[in-house]
């Protein structure tokens, strides 16, 4: 069968990042991105493959890299005046993903809708494998009818929906076999499929302003979540509210703040510790991760998996096998 792929060089070290950095602007729009953590530019690894298929209003990328962060900005976005939806597929490791006060954790064969017109950030742990498949403006709002979209909320693999729109668009990343009218029929159908995962009828129900206070603790402790001096007061002014009604906000989600902010921690640890060199301590990425206490660590984490820190590394890592 023919590639649907344009497979462009693997991109490596310094050079390959800012060819990297460059070719996706060219195709998704300016980001700022920065190099992984530690050695930096020098570890930079990457990869981009642009979508190639039979019908002319397919496109898309395939995006790999082990940057930390990437940004786009509200001066990126006047500068290249691009203006579409982007389905992201998550094909491997993880992400954080942050639009209009947003959160969005996403694992292996999630998907979430993006606005390429709205700031948004993403966030790596390790090295990111993503689709990206771009969706006019257009031809999504006719779908829709006078429903409200919903950015950056994942279809989960592990559901119906998500599952059923993630062979989908693997499928459209590989049409190459695929008549220009099967490839039209299926793009159809995938958006159609898309409609009840990410938009509501207009009942107000994200917009209120609790809500919004509550996803906006959420971004910030996304953000901030390396800094062991994150506090409720902090982050109470932050968003602009009290202390009081912060702890309530968390409440609401039958949480505490402390409760959320330690599961966030200790998710992020898991996934290092799965990506990390035999050398690294674990010691060294929990105190990354903003913990500073060892001990409370090590429970707190065994607490969670059911197993320490070391066995987790021990039955994830193919180094100890």
């Amino acid at each position: 069968m023919h590639n649907a792929w344009q497979a462009e060089p693997l991109y490596q070290g310094p050079q390959g990042f800012e060819a990297w950095h460059h070719d996706l602007g060219e195709k998704c729009g300016t980001f700022h991105a920065e190099p992984p953590a530690g050695p930096g530019l020098a570890s930079f690894t990457g990869a981009m493959k642009n979508l190639i298929g039979p019908h002319p209003a397919l496109d898309g990328s395939r995006i790999i890299s082990n940057c930390q962060h990437l940004h786009r900005a509200h001066s990126d976005i006047r500068a290249d005046d691009k203006d579409f939806f982007y389905l992201v597929l998550q094909v491997g490791g993880s992400a954080s993903m942050c639009q209009a006060d947003n959160r969005a954790r996403l694992g292996k064969g999630d998907l979430v809708l993006l606005d390429i017109t709205q700031p948004c950030d993403f966030y790596f742990d390790s090295l990111s494998d993503q689709m990206s498949l771009i969706i006019p403006r257009q031809a999504l709002r006719q779908r829709l009818g006078q429903r409200q979209l919903l950015f950056n909320r994942p279809l989960a693999a592990n559901s119906a929906l998500g599952s059923m729109a993630g062979l989908m668009t693997q499928r459209l990343f590989d049409a190459a076999s695929l008549q220009p009218e099967e490839t039209a029929a299926l793009f159809d159908a995938l958006l159609m499929l898309l409609r009840p995962g990410v938009s509501a009828a207009h009942d107000g129900e994200h917009s209120s302003g609790q809500a919004q206070k509550l996803v906006k603790a959420k971004v910030l402790i996304e953000r901030h979540l390396r800094d062991s001096e994150l506090s409720p007061e902090r982050l109470a002014e932050a968003i602009g509210t009290s202390v009081r009604n912060l702890h309530r906000l968390f409440a609401q989600q039958h949480t505490t703040m402390g409760r959320y902010i330690l599961e966030q921690r200790l998710q992020h640890c898991a996934e290092a510790i799965r990506q990390a060199a035999p050398q690294e301590k674990i010691t060294a990425i929990a105190y990354a991760w903003g913990f500073n206490d060892v001990s409370h660590f090590s429970k707190a984490f065994k607490a969670r998996f059911g197993i320490s820190p070391r066995d987790y590394r021990y039955q994830h890592s193919d180094e100890y096998r």
